[in-house]
C-alpha cells in the first residue's frame, strides 16, 4: 500500500512535465533530445552518518553486517538517462530527464565484533562496506541559457523523484592474522527519496558536460528504533552528455 502513492508522484509529474513541454512548442525555439553518461560521488549526512564503523560476525552462521552501513565518505556512482529539453525564445529552458543510477556510499570498518556462540571476541580490522543503491530517477527542471558564441550555458534547478529499487550492503575487512570476513545484507529502508537539486552545463555542438548537487529529505533510517537515528543522501554529479537531435 505504501508503494502506490510513491509511484503516482512518479506518474503525474512525468505527465505534468511533458504535457508542458509540448504545450510551449508554440512559442519554443527548439526542443533537444540527448543521452547521459552519469556519474558523481553519493554519500549520507546527518547525525548518524559515520567515517568509521565495525562488522558484527557470527561464527555459528558464518554472516554478518556492517553496525552502521551509512558511511560519510563518498563511493563512485553511475547511471544513463535520456534527456527531453525544450528552449524558448527568451532562453528559458524546461526539461525533464529520465534514468537508471546506481549510488554507493563507502564507510571504513576498523573492527570485527563476533561471537562463536559460546563467547565473544573483538579484533582490530582494516576494510570498508559500500551501501549500494540502484535507483529510476526522474529530473524535471526550468532554468536559463546563456549563449556565447557556438557554446550554450544552462543553469537549471528542479527535484530528483527517486524510485528506490534495492539497496545492498557488500563489505569485506581482514584482521592481523589474515582471516577476512564479508557481508552482504539487504538495507532497503526507503521507497522514494525527494532530491532538490540544481545544475549547470556546458554544451558545444552535440557534445555537452555537466555538475550539479542533490540533497535528499528522506530520512534513511526512519524506521530504526533506539538512538539517534538521523540520516540523508548527499550526490555531487557529473557527467557527459550527446545531442542526438
Amino acid at each position: 500500500m505504501l508503494l502506490q502513492p510513491k509511484q503516482t508522484l512518479m506518474q503525474k509529474t512525468f505527465l505534468t512535465l511533458l504535457t508542458v513541454l509540448f504545450l510551449t512548442n508554440s512559442f519554443g525555439q527548439k526542443t533537444e533530445f540527448r543521452i547521459a553518461f552519469n556519474s558523481g560521488l553519493f554519500s549520507f549526512s546527518g547525525q548518524s552518518a559515520e567515517k568509521y564503523s565495525q562488522i558484527n560476525f557470527s561464527n555459528s552462521s558464518n554472516s554478518g553486517y556492517t553496525n552502521n552501513p551509512y558511511g560519510s565518505m563518498s563511493g563512485l556512482c553511475y547511471g544513463l538517462s535520456g534527456n527531453l529539453k525544450r528552449v524558448t525564445k527568451k532562453n528559458l529552458v524546461l526539461g525533464l530527464d529520465m534514468g537508471y543510477e546506481t549510488l554507493r556510499s563507502k564507510i571504513k570498518i576498523s573492527a570485527i565484533s563476533g561471537n562463536t556462540g559460546t563467547s565473544t571476541y573483538e579484533y582490530s580490522a582494516t576494510g570498508q562496506t559500500f551501501l549500494n543503491y540502484n535507483f529510476i530517477n526522474l529530473f524535471p527542471y526550468i532554468g536559463h541559457r546563456f549563449n556565447v558564441r557556438k557554446v550554450s550555458f544552462d543553469i537549471v534547478g528542479g527535484f530528483d523523484i527517486a524510485y528506490c529499487l534495492k539497496a545492498r550492503e557488500k563489505g569485506n575487512a581482514s584482521v592481523t592474522n589474515g582471516t577476512k570476513y564479508t557481508t552482504s545484507v539487504d538495507r532497503k529502508t526507503i521507497n522514494t527519496d525527494i532530491r532538490p537539486r540544481i545544475q549547470f552545463s556546458v554544451d558545444y555542438q552535440k557534445i555537452g558536460i555537466y555538475v550539479g548537487y542533490s540533497y535528499g529529505l528522506a530520512n534513511y533510517m526512519s524506521g530504526y528504533v533506539g538512538g539517534t537515528n538521523e540520516c540523508y543522501a548527499r550526490l555531487a554529479r557529473f557527467g557527459l552528455t550527446y545531442r542526438l537531435k
